[in-house]
């Protein structure tokens, strides 16, 4: 469906989406504010990687909007929130988990509120607790957070991301290449095996009908002994568990002409250009276990460094560019 923003007709499934910023001050907490409008029929909780909507980046100085919270909305924050909105707010539990050193506490909004929220930086313990809001109630949590290997964005409970992107990452045909790469990876089938996801943390070959580990958990400084590997063994079919970066893909090439599959953890573990992950989608069937459910784009033209965009420029290209994705313009 071709779509310019968020149409009428755009819903979630419950469950769990991340909002993956791929620059800081790209845009995420006016775009978490907008989706908790949008979906204020719908029982909600929200989360971050440490804290978020607080008045002024601690970086850059600049004012930062607050999280925006409808009624009966689940949060989690620290004592000094818990303080400042008191009978605003209903106290649910004291967590095992501290944001700077500093207490966390799961709570529900019982009325509209302007605060700041707080998390743990584990994508583990984010998870954790967006299942504690679900026994609570909550049919979508939304989970605030970067773009990295680390990120909850890669966790196999994710049901959706958000992908936000800003002037601050650099010029427009930055922005869009960047975009092209990531868009690609998030239409990585994933490849279903129940013997190789029990190895995942191993890199492994397909010898005689059974995945066999190599006793490696990573390909990185380890190419040219698994190169010595797939010769020998004749292997078409290869998991790599970790970070794939273009020196390990170089070095790896030669080695890898015999093998029709490349499983790799999760897309976002390729961490290679354009041109080499187009090559490698085109001489193999580039798989994965855990996917990358890319379901939009929002995107800011205003940079924190001064090099803002032209917001019509910037938000027609990228709908053009991607139009089978809803593209949302912060400012719009």
């Amino acid at each position: 469906m071709k779509t310019k923003g968020l149409s009428s007709e755009f819903r979630l499934k419950n469950g769990i989406y991340a909002i993956a910023g791929i620059c800081k001050n790209c845009g995420k907490t006016s775009l978490l504010n907008s989706l908790l409008i949008r979906f204020r029929t719908k029982k909600t909780g929200v989360l971050t990687t440490g804290r978020d909507g607080e008045e002024k980046d601690v970086v850059f100085g600049n004012p930062k909007p607050a999280v925006n919270l409808p009624r009966n909305t689940f949060f989690t924050s620290t004592s000094e929130i818990v303080e400042k909105h008191r009978s605003a707010v209903e106290v649910i539990s004291k967590l095992p988990y501290h944001a700077a050193n500093k207490q966390l506490w799961l709570m529900k909004s019982l009325r509209e509120i302007e605060t700041e929220i707080a998390g743990p930086a584990s994508a583990t313990d984010q998870i954790a607790l967006a299942s504690m809001m679900h026994k609570q109630g909550a049919e979508l949590v939304f989970i605030d957070g970067s773009l990295d290997r680390k990120s909850v964005a890669l966790h196999h409970r994710v049901k959706g991301v958000f992908l936000v992107i800003g002037s601050s990452y650099g010029s427009l045909e930055k922005i869009t290449a960047e975009l092209t790469r990531l868009v690609k990876l998030s239409y990585l089938a994933p490849y279903k095996d129940k013997n190789l996801k029990e190895m995942r943390d191993n890199v492994a070959l397909y010898q005689q009908e059974i995945w066999v580990r190599t006793g490696h958990e990573t390909l990185l400084g380890y190419e040219l002994e698994l190169c010595r590997l797939l010769k020998h063994s004749g292997s078409s079919k290869l998991y790599l568990p970790g970070a794939v970066t273009d020196a390990s893909l170089c070095t790896l090439l030669p080695a890898l002409r015999a093998v029709e599959d490349i499983i790799v953890r999760h897309p976002l573990h390729l961490h290679i250009n354009q041109a080499n992950l187009d090559y490698l989608i085109a001489k193999h069937r580039v798989t994965c276990l855990t996917p990358f459910p890319v379901i939009a784009i929002a995107v800011n033209s205003w940079s924190v460094k001064g090099s803002h965009l032209d917001s019509k420029v910037l938000r027609d290209s990228i709908r053009k560019q991607f139009d089978t994705l809803p593209v949302i313009d912060i400012y719009e």
